[in-house]
């Protein structure tokens, strides 16, 4: 299991950019998609830092609309991940107003290893189809 250990001294010393790159947070849906499919069980995927509600709203958000638009896509993939089985959603506080949303692959059960090979399909493999 992947466990993300942050010093609080150092989360007060990172620009938004750093601690992203610190923290190796996904990029996109597609990236979290690559992530959980080679991922083992109990290992943690960081795929936002920040506070994920308002920076989904389009009014306070401080993200640029393309940023935005990706960051929903991002999270609605992460909820379809969870509400598929395939995975928990946990934050962790890193900071003030800063938290890292997390995805923690579950194990299958048995009996639905062989049914289910793959987490459910991006959103972008999709619309690719």
């Amino acid at each position: 299991m992947n466990v993300i250990v942050i010093p609080p001294l150092a989360v007060s010393r990172l620009s938004n950019t750093e601690m992203h790159d610190w923290l190796d947070t996904v990029v996109d849906a597609n990236a979290l998609c690559d992530r959980v499919t080679a991922a083992a069980p109990g290992d943690a995927i960081t795929y936002f830092v920040g506070m994920l509600a308002r920076d989904r709203d389009r009014l306070a958000s401080r993200l640029s609309p393309e940023q935005r638009i990706e960051l929903d896509a991002t999270a609605d993939y992460a909820w379809r991940l969870a509400d598929a089985g395939w995975a928990h959603l946990a934050q962790r506080r890193v900071g003030p107003e800063c938290f890292a949303y997390l995805v923690i692959v579950r194990p299958r059960p048995r009996q639905q290893r062989s049914r289910v090979a793959a987490p459910p399909a991006c959103l972008r493999l999709r619309e690719a189809a």
